[in-house]
């Protein structure tokens, strides 16, 4: 897992090419020492290495972000004031071993990030 102890998850759905997850922030994480202790905030690369492992444990494989379409960092997350993240993701399996992903990163009515992309398996 990207950090220890930086969040959990509950997968609430996984089918037809698609994952929910709902995702719940450690807001006391040391991270956020550095990410800023007065206005603390979510790292993109966190968020982005979010999605790659769940969408990487759902599939049980290893999975890197091989190319980004669009990343789209819409509001900042404060984790003093959002704990709780909903994903969802889409997901498309071609013949060569890479999936198309649309993830979309939200909590209530705040959208905070989209991802169009392509992830590869590791090897």
């Amino acid at each position: 897992m990207l950090l220890d102890n930086f969040y959990k998850y509950d997968i609430t759905n996984h089918s037809d090419n698609t994952i929910e997850a709902v995702i719940t922030l450690n807001k006391n994480h040391q991270i956020f020492e550095g990410h800023f202790p007065e206005y603390p905030i979510v790292p993109g690369v966190t968020q982005v290495l979010m999605i790659k492992e769940i969408l990487s444990s759902c599939l049980s494989t290893n999975l890197q972000l091989s190319s980004s379409k669009s990343i789209k960092f819409l509001a900042m997350i404060n984790p003093n004031e959002t704990t709780t993240l909903q994903l969802n993701i889409s997901y498309q399996k071609d013949n060569d071993n890479i999936y198309k992903v649309n993830a979309h990163l939200f909590a209530d009515d705040i959208n905070f990030l989209k991802l169009k992309g392509q992830y590869s398996e590791r090897k």
